[in-house]
């Protein structure tokens, strides 16, 4: 038998007391994010043609991203900070990091009014270049494009478009979602392979063909939406409501080598649906050996990679374990879904 002190049962009345209301908060909370996915669209007549194959694509933000800001200088001192979204200068709008420099080199440190968007809230600063070197400045580094590659998750005929990626396309550094001008999706061809492992999740790499196969007209947090400038013809499977997607043995669709995608065995774990990040529904691992060989589990570029489970599709891989390349996470189709009707 063990025998508390007074004060020490009080505290374990009041901890088991904490710990009772959290599991009420818990369950009620619960309860509420499986009453979010109930009411999304009903897709149980839908399909839609499997993905799988590697794209390309060329991105153009909407603005240029202030990407770092430099001590003390005029950046600094006028307000502007590293995410700002330079969208106009003077009332010109900007759409690359060369006209940003021309108009600051120009400027004989006169005054330059900035308009930004921070935070989806349109701000203006006035900025004031300083001589450095005989050239004016405004010390901070910009973006205008990236290019990279991904998988295409989906082809929806129905209206014309394709779903890539199952998250947004980001600035590496601040994980800030990157407000898209216009982006340009062409096919892609995967030469080779640095395998993942812990503390480095690998990626793939290639080259893009010159032809183009779509525009994307969306980034989002839930993936990279586009219009088709072609006909799809691949394998047509049923939307998996979230209800029917249980943990076991699954499928991922994706392209190791070249442009044609293989199936690969994966595990589709239990997760915790307190995370409330829509682009980590599911947990998945890796168990298919081939595929353990050749990448050591999920590595980058395979992004968008569809999930197929008893003959449906359930959603798309979205991120690599760090310390652990043999497990991902996963979004629900349903939500991608929902996304590319927005």
């Amino acid at each position: 038998m063990i025998y508390f002190r007074k004060g020490d049962y009080v505290k374990k009345v009041i901890s088991l007391i904490i710990a009772v209301i959290a599991v009420i908060a818990t369950l009620e909370i619960t309860a509420e994010y499986n009453n979010v996915i109930a009411t999304s669209n009903n897709y149980s007549d839908k399909t839609v043609q499997i993905g799988g194959q590697p794209f390309g694509i060329k991105f153009y933000s909407q603005g240029v991203m202030i990407t770092k800001v430099r001590k003390d200088s005029a950046s600094e001192e006028c307000g502007l900070r590293t995410n700002d979204i330079i969208v106009m200068i003077n009332g010109n709008e900007i759409e690359d990091n060369r006209k940003v420099k021309n108009i600051i080199e120009k400027s004989n440190g006169k005054s330059l009014k900035i308009t930004v968007n921070r935070d989806y809230e349109i701000m203006d600063f006035t900025l004031k270049p300083k001589q450095v070197n005989g050239k004016y400045t405004a010390g901070m580094w910009i973006k205008d494009s990236c290019a990279g590659i991904g998988t295409i998750t989906y082809y929806d005929t129905d209206n014309n478009t394709f779903a890539c990626l199952g998250h947004g396309i980001c600035d590496k550094e601040s994980s800030t979602l990157l407000p898209m001008h216009e982006g340009d999706i062409c096919p892609a061809v995967i030469e080779g392979v640095e395998k993942g492992r812990s503390g480095s999740p690998g990626g793939l790499s290639g080259y893009f063909k010159d032809s183009e196969i779509g525009s994307a007209y969306c980034n989002s947090k839930f993936g990279l939406f586009c219009n088709s400038e072609f006909k799809p013809q691949y394998k047509e499977y049923k939307i998996a409501d979230s209800k029917e997607i249980k943990p076991g043995k699954a499928y991922i669709y994706s392209t190791i080598i070249g442009e044609t995608p293989e199936m690969y065995q994966v595990e589709i774990k239990p997760t915790n649906k307190l995370l409330f990040d829509k682009d980590k529904d599911l947990i998945i691992e890796v168990t298919d050996k081939k595929l353990l060989e050749q990448t050591g589990g999920i590595v980058q570029g395979m992004s968008g990679s569809p999930i197929v489970q008893n003959d449906k599709i359930v959603g798309a891989v979205t991120h690599v374990f760090v310390n652990d390349p043999t497990k991902g996470y996963g979004i629900y189709i349903q939500t991608m879904l929902d996304e590319s009707e927005q």
